[in-house]
């Protein structure tokens, strides 16, 4: 693997375990982004397309590009909080930046003013969307950077990624169950999704506060000075296998998060239910999150983090598939058995995939001796950027190629073949994208022995 030869101190002791206390605050810290995330996810093509008056394929290509950026934007971002110096943490100044740049971007999202001329509805959106994706990097990509220099030991990891999945959960029961029930109780128009962003504001701002008084005491790492370039740091990281592999299959498993725009389509034109519906399927399918968690933090302990990664995986597949079968009128206990299962499996990719990045980067800090966990948080959420921007622009893409047609709220009757698309989307894409995430994943080889192998090492000094 490549190294770069730099001048570092000698391995830092084991630091204590952390509290419950510094895990519970950091893992609430998730609720403003994923909030945020998981609304523009499930609910922004729709507003886009039935309320804001923009065609499919421009609402999900102004999505994508959008993704795209954010994408870009991580590794400066990374590097740049990898060199900060400050009295409060490389990463922890970030937290409450970021948590109010998601706030006000929210609301500018959806409260979206209605000019009549599509050209400007398009302009405005386009520099939005890139301003909400700047927010989205601010916050993020030093927040997934702490777990490498907060955690010391493999299990401890997954221990503190559980309390991320439990925070995860109620994120998405606040976007995609309470949300849903907020659009009803507004009217169910474009000013029911800016009612809704105002409500969402408070909890963005508060969890990142919250975020950083809780983790003052957590173990930092200091800043280790490199004179090398972000194209060599870059390079060298590519030689972490086991990164490399993560991220893959990171890509992978995620397009399905990008896929999921296509759930208010398919609640309403196949399945002919409200918005309520929907977001009861969430609030069962989040649940788990709150549940499951404790379950995976077992298995994983007994069979190891790659092993459960492969079962979480594979049973949401009977799941996916099953959409194909879903009829108008289906029965709703049906409907909500499948949120339980995918809840179940989600919690259990999140937990594992989180708790796995750690390890990653403890890897690369013994063969390198270089503290660039914010780089590898960066590269990390890059390719969550660049896997839903795929998703959401492969579901445009299908939206518009079989004629989906586009309004302003009006009621319109879509044609058989775009209501083919939906399902198509709904069922058969997902299921292509889990069976591929389990192939890459079975080269990943990093495991607790191996790392205890490497625990004893120095890293390279010069």
């Amino acid at each position: 693997m490549p190294t770069l030869p730099i001048d570092v101190p000698a391995a830092a002791p084991i630091a204590p375990a952390l509290d419950k206390r510094t895990m519970i605050a950091w893992g609430i810290g998730t609720l403003g982004p994923v909030t945020v995330l998981t609304a523009t996810n499930a609910l922004l093509l729709r507003f886009l397309t039935d309320f804001y008056g923009l065609a499919a394929g421009v609402a999900a290509t102004l999505i994508a590009v959008s993704k795209f950026y954010d994408a870009f934007a991580d590794v400066g971002m990374g590097v740049i909080s990898d060199r900060t110096r400050s009295k409060m943490g490389r990463r922890r100044p970030y937290l409450v930046l970021g948590a109010v740049l998601l706030a006000i971007s929210i609301v500018a999202i959806f409260a979206a003013p209605a000019f009549a001329s599509e050209t400007m509805r398009l302009v405005y959106m386009a520099a939005i969307l890139v301003f909400y994706a700047t927010a989205y990097t601010v916050f993020n990509v030093p927040y997934m950077a702490m777990p490498g220099e907060m955690t010391r030991t493999y299990h401890e990891r997954s221990e503190l990624m559980r309390w991320r999945v439990y925070a995860v959960g109620l994120s998405i029961i606040i976007a995609t169950a309470i949300g849903p029930k907020l659009l009803d109780w507004f009217g169910g128009g474009a000013q029911a999704y800016a009612k809704m962003a105002l409500v969402f504001t408070p909890i963005v701002v508060g969890a990142g506060v919250i975020a950083y008084l809780g983790t003052a005491r957590a173990p930092s790492a200091e800043r280790v000075t490199t004179h090398h370039t972000i194209g060599q740091q870059i390079t060298s990281a590519a030689g972490n296998r086991p990164f490399v592999i993560l991220v893959v299959v990171k890509f992978i498993t995620l397009m399905s998060l990008g896929t999921q725009s296509i759930f208010p389509f398919f609640f309403e034109r196949i399945l002919g239910v409200s918005n309520s519906v929907l977001g009861y399927y969430f609030l069962c399918q989040s649940a788990m999150f709150l549940i499951a968690p404790s379950l995976w933090l077992w298995v994983s302990a007994r069979v190891g983090k790659k092993a459960t990664f492969l079962i979480a995986l594979a049973i949401s597949l009977p799941v996916w598939l099953s959409w194909a079968l879903a009829v108008h009128g289906e029965s709703l206990a049906l409907v909500y058995a499948r949120g339980i299962v995918n809840g179940i499996s989600g919690s259990g990719i999140i937990m594992m995939g989180q708790s796995m990045l750690p390890d990653t980067m403890e890897y690369d800090f013994r063969k390198t001796g270089l503290r660039r966990e914010g780089l590898f948080a960066a590269l990390y959420t890059t390719v969550e950027k660049l896997s839903g921007a795929v998703g959401v622009a492969l579901v445009g893409a299908l939206l518009a190629a079989y004629g989906y047609v586009q309004s302003r709220g009006a009621a319109v009757v879509q044609p058989a073949s775009a209501l083919w698309a939906i399902r198509a989307t709904m069922a058969y894409v997902p299921t292509a994208i889990t069976l591929a995430g389990i192939v890459a994943l079975l080269g990943y080889r990093l495991d607790e022995r191996t790392l205890a192998e490497m625990s004893d090492l120095t890293p390279p000094t010069s």
